[in-house]
């Protein structure tokens, strides 16, 4: 029995150390196929994601062509138009013939010289002279947004001016504007340091790299929104705001530009038209916003004409500050942002496009480029 025992334990040893193997394989098993399952998933995923891209650019393309067109019929350009309306637009996407189970696209446009030139606060790039009516519409704005209450903020818009100021211009020696501003020094004893770029800003987002600039620059009165609430102020999204592009003129064979700063009074928001009006004026930017959208008793037919000089129409300013307003404000833009919002099997590939609408000198074709594209 002893020798029985003996073959049937090492038979047992035996049988364990087949199991215990087999066991191992079957989770190597179970395992390589999890990895091949979350391989073949992500590969999937990444496809999805190119055509969901795909879905997007088409979507770009089209409101390229609709821009086109706009240009073609007139040259104002309003939140009365084709291209400002969500309804009109969505139907237009519907003519792209998107298979609605597997693909979705929601397309915006909107234009981009109704905000605020960040780089206009200069006259000229490289330079370091300021632009004196952008100067004055910056106070404006910032002594809407400031808080009231200094215990909450202490900032004066002198100071954010003069440190916005430093950021973008060059060539004066690193000299600090007024007791606030800033220049290399200051931003290379930061932890951890910041490059003062001496230039102007490629991103509405590098806005808030600057000395004394925050979130609640863009925290905006209620009263001065659309929007229905109980708050006192709103955090809105910064590029609803401003803009970092807007280049008017290229001079001295290409050496100097400059940024016009004037914004379209038919499609800027009203915190933008409270910045625009003269000091004591900022409530009547709502009025200057409903005129715009006023619309026959069926509301099919906009009854207001947004044509130069509407504005009179409903508020009355002094010839002095008739003067002012008129060198901020323009009727029509060239600039317009893009947001393609775009899926496809479920997967985002969401794309924001900025585009130029120029017209081509020699054939007198309007036309569009992309000056940039980025993922949303």
């Amino acid at each position: 029995m002893g020798r029985v025992d003996h073959i049937l334990n090492n038979r047992g040893i035996a049988l364990l150390v087949t199991l215990a193997f087999i066991l191992v394989l079957m989770v190597a098993a179970i395992e390589l196929s999890g990895y091949v399952s979350n391989l073949a998933d992500g590969q999937k995923r990444v496809a999805d994601r190119l055509q969901a891209q795909e879905v997007a650019k088409s979507g770009i393309e089209l409101a390229m062509f609709i821009l086109v067109r706009d240009a073609e019929q007139n040259d104002l350009d309003s939140i009365q138009e084709m291209w400002a309306d969500s309804d009109i637009m969505a139907s237009a996407v519907e003519l792209l013939g998107f298979d609605r189970s597997m693909a979705h696209l929601d397309l915006q446009i909107s234009d981009e010289l109704g905000k605020i030139q960040i780089n206009a606060l200069l006259a000229e790039f490289p330079g370091a002279d300021v632009n004196n009516d952008q100067v004055a519409l910056w106070e404006r704005f910032l002594n809407l947004v400031i808080l009231s209450d200094k215990s909450l903020d202490i900032r004066e818009p002198a100071e954010i001016i003069n440190s916005l100021k430093d950021w973008l211009d060059f060539g004066d020696d690193d000299a600090i504007s007024g007791l606030s501003g800033a220049e290399s020094d200051y931003y290379q004893s930061l932890d951890p340091p910041v490059v003062c770029s001496n230039a102007p800003l490629n991103s509405v987002e590098e806005l808030f790299m600057i000395k004394g600039i925050s979130e609640s620059i863009t925290s905006i009165p209620a009263k001065l929104t659309d929007i229905s609430t109980k708050e006192s102020y709103l955090q809105l999204d910064p590029s609803t705001i401003f803009t970092v592009y807007g280049i008017d003129s290229i001079k001295k064979e290409g050496k100097k530009f400059t940024y016009s700063g004037r914004i379209n009074i038919n499609t800027a928001d009203v915190a933008t038209l409270a910045a625009m009006l003269p000091i004591g004026m900022e409530d009547q930017a709502s009025e200057l916003a409903s005129f715009r959208l006023d619309k026959s008793q069926d509301g099919q037919v906009f009854v207001n004409s947004l044509d130069k000089g509407w504005y009179k129409k409903v508020i009355s300013l002094s010839p002095k500050d008739t003067q002012t307003f008129e060198q901020i404000v323009r009727y029509s833009s060239d600039l317009f942002r893009v947001d393609a919002t775009a899926q496809f099997n479920g997967v985002d590939g969401s794309l924001i496009a900025f585009i130029k609408r120029e017209k081509d000198a020699k054939t007198g074709r309007w036309g569009c480029k992309i000056i940039q594209i980025r993922q949303k």
